[in-house]
């Protein structure tokens, strides 16, 4: 067993914290989630460990920043996620459209809607909270519209309207409100009441184009990738396919994606309930292990021979006992036919989390990554030194 070498980030002369806070391309601001990882971290590693043309996977991709930043970095991003409005998102960011394209569809949309033949009575209550009547009829004649097609400007609008569906900007259409997370209704309704919030009237297509123009100010990434909506488990692609992997894999259940997002669930026509039995979590740190080893194993037929995988993981609350998941992945990674080469470790402040309604004890408390090699990568090939990761 090849002895684990341990850093601080700031120890890194070329650290991904030397990035300011929004560093990257305005096609990450599409949709925010909770439980991302900085882009500036996403391109160190891709820069770090692979070459251009390259393909490079995320098997977790949430929101699609590790694949969206190999793309940048003109790589081949590969983006896999169970969530179905992270696979929306992730697909967006590796297979965006030309701001010409978004306005066509909205032109045509602007013809097809009938928002006033729409009722909003047949919504449930727990929806209506967050919209005026009047915006929340566009809404659903969006929706209708989207789910007519599934093609990549489709995929894209989708992703737009998830990105303003709730929020507190001028183009958000809910009543103010958190913009990372659906917020619970009951919650909101009371919230409303009490800070006199009101639901505003919008111009949908007006909102949606708005925020087309701001997510596109960048430009489209050089190259193209792909994306899966499918068990990590079971990839749907060849053996020794992926180049690097750099993922950051489920945190126990301490972030509950599906109840984090059912209002754009609700959007994307599926039923949060349904979505959240489909997803892992479990706070058995002995079930996490398995199904970690498991997809560590699945990682490791689809990496290529003598490469690296980047876990982003961290330490984390759970019951009165903090877990150090990069220390805990060790062993099963080296069980799936890795070699553990070095953990970087840094410090995430609370102002920085994004589970803002978190303590400051709780949740993620400090940023890890875990590098594991497959075989004995030849670093001096790509003109870096082992020294400036700490391995070797």
């Amino acid at each position: 067993m090849t002895e684990v070498q341990h850093l601080l980030s700031n120890e890194i002369t070329d650290s991904w914290k030397l990035a300011g806070r929004n560093w990257g391309t305005s096609l990450h601001r599409i949709m925010s989630r909770t439980g991302s990882f900085p882009p500036s971290l996403a391109r160190w590693a891709v820069e770090k460990f692979s070459d251009r043309g390259d393909i490079v996977l995320d098997p977790f991709s949430g929101k699609g920043t590790a694949p969206l930043e190999a793309c940048m970095a003109r790589r081949i991003g590969v983006g896999n996620d169970l969530a179905p409005e992270a696979y929306v998102a992730t697909r967006a960011k590796v297979n965006a459209v030309p701001l010409r394209e978004v306005r066509r569809w909205v032109e045509e949309a602007a013809r097809l809607m009938r928002p006033d033949t729409v009722s909003v009575y047949d919504v449930e209550e727990e929806v209506r909270v967050f919209f005026h009547p009047q915006t929340l009829k566009q809404i659903l004649a969006v929706r209708e519209l989207l789910q007519e097609s599934d093609d990549d400007t489709a995929n894209f609008v989708k992703a737009l309207m998830l990105g303003i569906l709730h929020g507190s900007s001028e183009i958000s259409l809910s009543l103010p409100c958190s913009h990372s997370f659906s917020m619970a209704p009951a919650y909101i309704k009371k919230y409303a009441r009490q800070h006199g919030l009101k639901r505003p009237v919008r111009n949908v297509l007006a909102c949606l184009l708005r925020k087309a123009e701001a997510v596109l100010a960048d430009g489209l990434p050089p190259v193209r990738g792909a994306c899966f909506n499918t068990d990590a488990l079971k990839l749907p692609l060849a053996d020794q396919s992926a180049d690097l992997i750099v993922t950051s894999p489920p945190y126990f259940n301490i972030q509950t994606y599906a109840w984090d997002n059912w209002l754009r669930l609700w959007f994307l026509g599926h039923d949060y309930r349904k979505v959240g039995k489909r997803l892992f979590g479990t706070q058995s740190v002995e079930k996490y292990t398995e199904f970690m080893e498991k997809a560590l194993r699945e990682m490791h037929r689809l990496l290529k021979d003598n490469r690296f995988c980047v876990l982003v993981v961290g330490e984390v609350k759970l019951g009165k006992n903090r877990i150090d998941m990069a220390e805990l992945l060790t062993d099963p990674a080296e069980r799936a036919g890795f070699t553990a080469r070095v953990i970087i470790r840094d410090s995430i402040r609370k102002g920085h989390k994004y589970l803002m309604y978190l303590k400051q004890w709780q949740g993620v408390g400090r940023e890890r990554l875990l590098i594991l090699s497959k075989g004995e990568p030849a670093m001096r090939e790509r003109r870096l030194e082992w020294r400036e990761v700490g391995v070797g």
